[in-house]
């Protein structure tokens, strides 16, 4: 299946540039790409089969909390990696629709004109979460859905909420809460993968590779939720290739009277004799488990030593067939 390049892409009527001139849309925030966005996007292709349509999902950036809420999420993947899993999971391509207030104000029947029938490409079928609202004042439900394509004569399909075993309804907000608590496992059960975080690397305070012997490289999340502060055990992704690492995220206690009180941060010191520069280079930091909180030390020896002790643990995680 052909995957175009997503900024190709900013409303439907474009994907006829590309060939595609008969869709089913899913249409979604699709923060996390979690399993309940999966079930939706397995829906989606199934519908694509049964009418000779090209599978394609319509998302909304920036998220639309950013822009209506006081207090917004942080998002769980950046866009360009919630569209490279959207592909995986089936899409032929996505279309990313700029939120603004302007957009926001759109009645429900507004919206299904400018965002699928106004256009060449034909729409041939529709399908959401079952409790997905959108247009104005949040006036558009499956039920409204429903009666539209009854009227343009579309198929619809509204698709149910999906639990985990302890009956927690899977959502990017549940997945949140799960990883601020620390339940990196339970995130990973919702996710159907590890959780990541993702961001650029940056110069720090060069404490570890000048009084510690480990040197690490300071990573500026631009997207993810911060889980506990403490130690992990972890995977960077660069370039296509997986390093096995030793994380630390927190605030440096041990040298709290030196540098006053540091706002926390991720330290990554990858394993295996790493040499390579990455100031300046964006990567995936995928958790694999939970090690150690983060504790302060009487002097940086004791802690040096405990740091030997934690890579020797986490290398040997690593090595364990994760």
């Amino acid at each position: 299946m052909t995957e175009f390049h997503p900024s190709d892409f900013k409303s439907i009527g474009e994907l006829s540039f590309c060939g595609i001139s008969s869709a089913v849309v899913a249409i979604g925030v699709f923060d996390g790409v979690h399993k309940g966005h999966q079930r939706l996007l397995t829906e989606l292709l199934g519908m694509a089969k049964t009418f000779s349509a090209d599978p394609v999902v319509m998302t909304f950036f920036p998220h639309p909390r950013q822009l209506l809420t006081a207090n917004p999420p942080p998002l769980l993947l950046p866009p360009e990696e919630k569209i490279r899993l959207l592909h995986r999971f089936g899409a032929k391509a996505v279309v990313t629709v700029d939120f603004t207030r302007e957009f926001a104000s759109l009645s429900p029947t507004e919206f299904l004109k400018r965002c699928l029938f106004s256009g060449p490409v034909a729409i041939r079928g529709i399908c959401v979460g079952r409790k997905w609202r959108f247009g104005a004042h949040a006036g558009g439900d499956s039920r409204f859905l429903e009666h539209k394509a009854e009227e343009k004569g579309f198929h619809f399909s509204a698709v149910d909420e999906l639990c985990t075993e302890r009956g927690t309804v899977i959502s990017s907000t549940a997945i949140r809460s799960a990883i601020s608590k620390g339940n990196l496992r339970e995130a990973e059960a919702m996710l159907g993968r590890r959780y990541s975080l993702f961001g650029t690397v940056e110069k720090g305070y060069r404490i570890a590779s000048g009084k510690l012997g480990s040197p690490t490289a300071n990573l500026k999340i631009s997207a993810g939720v911060l889980p506990l502060l403490g130690v992990y055990a972890a995977f960077v992704h660069l370039n296509g290739r997986r390093f096995p690492a030793a994380v630390n995220i927190g605030t440096s206690p041990t040298f709290r009277n030196q540098y006053g009180d540091i706002a926390p941060r991720i330290e990554i010191h990858i394993l295996e004799g790493f040499k390579a520069d990455l100031y300046g280079l964006s990567l995936e930091l995928e958790l694999v488990e939970f090690i150690r909180p983060e504790l302060a030390f009487d002097n940086p020896e004791e802690l040096k030593q405990q740091i030997a002790k934690d890579i020797g643990q986490i290398a040997g995680i690593l090595r364990e067939g994760n």
